[in-house]
């Protein structure tokens, strides 16, 4: 059984049987990647509270031939960010983070430069920065990283350079739209198109830094949404659950 040593970030885990997890981790070596944590779920497990959502660490366990599942032996904990899972807003703004590397990157396909974006983000967050801010930045950059850069300048069907103004965003497309184009749906708002194409040239900590109102700063990432939406295939599910946390509660 070969081993395997890798550092890794936890996306995801279920219960398996009894007493073992089946976990996601994304890896700089390896990328995604599935493994098995046998007796996880014991009191006096050597896993006791290391694959928990977010969780930095380095793992090492056996790849068994035939076999898709890694069986992990250990996984030493870098950082638990443990901040991120006890605010609902730092919670959804991660969930959205890890859904969209889930779901736009290949099992066992090794991306270091996605793998550190991750590492940022989280660290980003678990420093205090604003958690939509730090979304909007991750998700336009994952989407340079994996080249799926959303054309903002000009239109994706004439090729004509495009303003602010009286432009729409075609998800399916991944590009604005001109005026001329445009068949149908709404025009963006100048401000979201002008700070979505801001943000996009911006460096990391610029785009972190830069003003935007917190309308503006909701309908870019809505309109990335749409985007990741179209390129997954299918709805995201981390943006609806950060939805009902917004939600006002009925009162009693």
């Amino acid at each position: 059984m070969p081993l395997l040593r890798t550092e890794g970030i936890v996306l995801q885990a279920w219960d398996l049987g009894e007493y073992d997890r089946l976990v996601t981790l994304y890896t700089r070596e390896h990328g995604r990647l599935a493994v098995v944590a046998r007796g996880a779920r014991r009191l006096r497990s050597r896993f006791a509270g290391a694959l928990e959502l977010f969780t930095w660490g380095d793992a090492v366990g056996f790849e068994r031939e035939g076999r898709p599942l890694v069986q992990l032996d250990h996984f030493d904990i870098r950082q638990p960010f443990r901040r991120l899972r006890d605010d609902l807003e730092c919670l959804g703004q991660g969930a959205r983070m890890i859904e969209a590397v889930s779901r736009l990157t290949a099992e066992r396909d090794a991306q270091p430069l996605c793998f550190a974006l991750l590492l940022r983000g989280l660290r980003a967050l678990d420093a205090g920065a604003a958690p939509a801010r730090v979304q909007l930045a991750f998700a336009l950059r994952l989407l340079d990283l994996l080249g799926h850069r959303p054309r903002l300048d000009r239109c994706g069907r004439c090729d004509r350079p495009v303003s602010t103004q009286g432009v729409a965003f075609d998800a399916a497309e991944g590009s604005m739209v001109c005026g001329y184009c445009r068949a149908a749906g709404p025009f963006l708002a100048p401000a979201v198109a002008a700070a979505l194409r801001g943000l996009q040239t911006a460096s990391w900590e610029a785009r972190l830094g830069a003003r935007l109102a917190p309308a503006v700063e909701q309908e870019a990432a809505t309109v990335l949404d749409d985007y990741l939406t179209a390129l997954i295939g299918a709805p995201l599910r981390a943006p609806r659950f950060l939805a009902r946390t917004r939600a006002p509660h009925p009162k009693g």
